[in-house]
């Protein structure tokens, strides 16, 4: 067999094995799926928002979809491993399947994607992107954008920090098809700049340990005089009464606001 005709098969086995996962695994919140030879077989990892709904009561939904990837698709021994997503709002492929299902059930293209944008942003993310494109209003296919946030588009923040999910739904007057891009909070920016108090605060301090005090500040300088008072200086403090000593006030006295 060429070696261009072999991974042509295995892209088609893998595409038939997703699209199979994903129509069984709709209400659990698939993520995607990973398959790994290893020497006892076939290693795959379920990604899903709902792990009790793909292992089933007593493991049956796992073993029933074991006997199908090893009957239809010829998988050797496959062994399943299903990993539950931390954070499924935050997670692109899971929110194209909810926006996908939402559309399936009949709910308003508009409302549905507006709900999922801010079900997205309230976990957290920098910014999101949902495309729904089709016959969604009329015979006439259009496409429907909904935006918030931040949304790299180039470079390696849209390599890196950006997760891409894609979904269709299939209605009477077609198929649509749904995109969803969730830009991550984590995401290193190339703009971004970060201040390190820590050292600012030390370089400050230096600064200010070699320059010294300034002419003003050693003209001014308060020094607290720690000496006990002498003999006649506490015969002055006894003398003053304190009906001698009147407050200053800075609002006018009667007779002189008479006077004016």
């Amino acid at each position: 067999m060429p070696l261009a005709k072999h991974f042509i098969e295995q892209g088609i086995k893998m595409m038939q094995i997703n699209e199979y996962l994903r129509s069984e695994l709709v209400r659990a919140g698939f993520a995607g799926v990973e398959l790994q030879k290893t020497p006892l077989g076939v290693r795959i990892t379920l990604k899903t928002s709902r792990p009790g709904l793909v292992i089933g009561k007593g493991g049956k939904r796992i073993q029933e979809i074991t006997d199908v990837l090893q009957e239809k698709f010829g998988l050797e021994m496959p062994q399943i491993e299903v990993e539950e997503v931390p954070n499924p709002d935050l997670d692109a492929q899971i929110m194209a399947e909810r926006l996908a299902y939402s559309l399936d059930r009949g709910r308003h293209y508009r409302r549905a994607g507006y709900y999922i944008l801010r079900k997205v942003m309230d976990a957290g993310a920098r910014g999101c992107e949902v495309v729904v494109s089709g016959k969604v209003t009329s015979q006439r296919a259009r496409t429907s954008i909904f935006r918030a946030g931040t949304m790299s588009k180039s470079g390696q923040p849209a390599q890196v920090g950006v997760d891409k999910g894609v979904a269709q739904c299939i209605q009477k007057s077609g198929v649509l098809g749904i995109i969803v891009k969730i830009m991550r909070a984590d995401t290193k920016m190339g703009d971004t700049v970060k201040i390190d108090e820590e050292a600012l605060a030390k370089a400050q301090a230096q600064i200010i340990a070699k320059k010294g005090k300034t002419r003003i500040e050693r003209e001014y300088e308060i020094a607290e005089d720690e000496r006990e008072p002498t003999d006649e200086e506490r015969e002055l403090f006894e003398d003053v009464e304190e009906e001698d000593v009147s407050e200053i006030s800075l609002e006018p006295d009667e007779e002189e606001q008479e006077g004016e």
